[in-house]
This record gives C-alpha cells, sequence and structure tokens, in this order.
C-alpha cells in the first residue's frame, strides 16, 4: 500500500488531470483514458481507487479548485459588522476570484453541463451557490434587524447583491461579449454593491 502522501498526491494528480479534461472536452465527451492521459497515469482504472464515478470526481474538482469556495466558507462565517464594511470586503474578494483562471474553466465546465445533468447542479449548489445565498441571506437578515437594512426578503436581497456579478460573469466568459469583458471585475463588483447599499439603505 502506497504511503499517505503519495496517495493524496496521486488524488490530487488525477483531480488536475479531471479538471483539464473536462474542460477541454466537456464532461460526457471525457473518458476515463482521457483523464488517466491528462493526469500522467498508465491504468484509467486507477481513477475508481480513488473516486466512487465520474460525478464524485467532478464533485471533488470543484470543491478542491473552485477558488470560489473559500468565499463561501467566508460568508459563513460573517459576523456582525456593518453592511458598508464587510458588503465592499466581499465584493472585492468575488471580484478576484472571478478572475483567475481556474474560475473560469470550471465556471464553463458547469454551465456547459448543469443542464443535461440536474445532478450535478445539485451538487454544486451544496458545495458553493447555495451554501453561499443562504450564509448570505442570514447575514442580512441579522443586520435587517438591527435597523442597519431596509427589511424585505433576505434570500432575495442576497440574490439581488450576487446576481449582477454572476451576470456579468455569464456575459463576460461564456457570451464572450466585448462590451462585458472591457468591464473591469473590481469595478463591476463594487458598483454592484454600492447600488445594493443605496437600495437597501433604512426607511427613515
Amino acid at each position: 500500500m502506497p504511503p499517505r502522501d503519495e496517495t493524496e498526491q496521486r488524488r490530487q494528480q488525477i483531480i488536475d488531470g479531471a479538471l483539464d479534461a473536462f474542460a477541454r472536452l466537456g464532461f460526457d465527451r471525457a473518458t476515463n483514458r482521457d483523464i488517466a492521459r491528462a493526469a500522467g497515469i498508465a491504468s484509467p482504472g486507477l481513477i475508481y481507487h480513488y473516486f466512487k464515478d465520474k460525478t464524485d470526481l467532478l464533485y471533488q474538482v470543484i470543491r478542491e479548485r473552485m477558488p470560489l469556495v473559500p468565499i463561501v466558507d467566508a460568508v459563513e462565517r460573517l459576523g456582525d459588522e456593518p453592511p458598508e464594511v464587510v458588503l465592499p470586503r466581499l465584493g472585492e474578494r468575488l471580484a478576484q476570484a472571478l478572475d483567475q483562471p481556474l474560475t473560469v474553466a470550471i465556471g464553463k465546465i458547469v454551465m456547459g453541463e448543469v443542464l443535461r445533468h440536474p445532478q450535478l447542479a445539485r451538487v454544486i449548489s451544496e458545495i458553493g451557490p447555495g451554501r453561499a445565498i443562504n450564509a448570505l441571506a442570514a447575514y442580512l437578515a441579522r443586520q435587517m434587524e438591527l435597523g442597519r437594512l431596509r427589511r424585505t426578503d433576505p434570500q432575495i436581497a442576497a440574490r439581488l447583491l450576487i446576481g449582477p456579478m454572476m451576470s456579468y460573469f455569464f456575459s463576460r466568459e461564456v457570451l464572450n461579449q466585448p462590451e462585458a469583458r472591457a468591464i473591469d471585475a473590481r469595478t463591476m463588483a463594487a458598483e454592484a454593491v454600492a447600488h445594493f447599499l443605496r437600495s437597501m439603505a433604512p426607511e427613515s
């Protein structure tokens, strides 16, 4: 039996190979042979020593390589600092993540496959977006209770905050719109947060 460090190294090697194969070929078209070749391993069957199936492998690719996951973790740890402090900081981190090549690669994989594979949408939501929205909604609800934000449905408010950045990413990376590509991600995030804070200012 290989040492633990060697086992983990091989597992990470397969994850990187899968990311490459999925990005180039798509989830459906990428075979175990394609993944093994990209990972630099001799036997495609070795993949199943580390992962239950291809869906499990995709889950791990997203969980361990998606730069947005640390942001989700940060959202879940939001304290009670006021929104004008917390949200610009969150927007900056989101902008940085959306500019990373790994986010672009995984985002294209996800957008290309979720309509054909609804189970992947559930997996991905559990890893990132669903968790992030719920954690952000909980933070916004607390701020509404403290009188720092206008009262409304916190789930709607969370989507109003994150939605513009997701739309920007989709139009920039999937639709390849020149107008979207000309907009800096940090500028987009700062404007989205500023508009949100103005629209959610407490009613006098």
